[in-house]
């Protein structure tokens, strides 16, 4: 009997109000201790997580060259690399060129993303993949539509930029949560384990904890 994927989808729904609750960063940003500095690291971070996220998503339809598995991590490529010229334009307004963005050097916490996409993209089967990425686009955005506020309030005010490139994911992209369940039942169908998804769902949560955790400078050593 084939696992349900309603179920599936139900044990595999991220904790997002407890994610953002802890976020380190909305907890600065509205204690007024963050401001450009942090979230000009995000957006250096957000770049190389972009070319991350672009390659797996190609690698993952390349494994799975037909519909619907395919088509639908080809056009989540096609969703952020829309979003390059928002970054850029955010990027820029922070005071870092394109140049600054492609050289730089993300926090060590910030690249961890990068290597579980790579894992993904190479390891994960269909359902899987679906499913964490699911997990990811809802924790993100709800850390995203968290910080909207609070950067609203900053003083000195964020450029126009800035501000806009977040709202952009104040809410999850619809389309792309609801159709990861045809890829989570295709991958189901065809012998997926819901263990094995669970397992790399349970991952998704940590790697963004720490992505944000890692815009904020370290705390500075205790005086003995």
């Amino acid at each position: 009997m084939a696992y349900d994927v309603d179920l599936l989808f139900k044990e595999t729904t991220p904790a997002t109000k407890a994610h953002v609750r802890t976020n380190p960063l909305v907890e600065a940003l509205v204690a007024g201790e963050a401001g450009a500095e942090e979230i000009a690291r995000v957006a250096l971070g957000e770049f190389h997580a972009h070319a991350a996220e672009v390659a797996a998503f190609a690698t993952l339809a390349a494994r799975s060259p037909h519909q619907p598995v395919a088509g639908y991590f080809l056009d989540l490529a096609r969703l952020v690399l829309d979003c390059e010229g928002p970054l850029l334009a955010c990027g820029a307004a922070l005071g870092l060129s394109e140049q600054a963005l492609r050289e730089g050097h993300p926090p060590a916490g910030m690249r961890v993303f990068g290597s579980f996409m790579a894992w993904l993209a190479m390891r994960a089967g269909p359902a899987e993949a679906a499913c964490a990425i699911r997990a990811d686009l809802l924790l993100w955005c709800g850390v995203c539509e968290a910080l909207a506020e609070p950067m609203r309030r900053l003083e000195p005010r964020l450029p126009g930029p800035v501000v806009e490139y977040f709202d952009l994911f104040g809410t999850p992209p619809e389309r792309f949560v609801a159709e990861a369940r045809e890829v989570a039942a295709y991958g189901l169908a065809r012998g997926e384990e819901p263990a094995v998804i669970g397992q790399a769902v349970a991952q998704v949560e940590p790697v963004l904890a720490g992505f944000w955790a890692a815009s904020l400078k370290p705390a500075a050593p205790a005086a003995r």
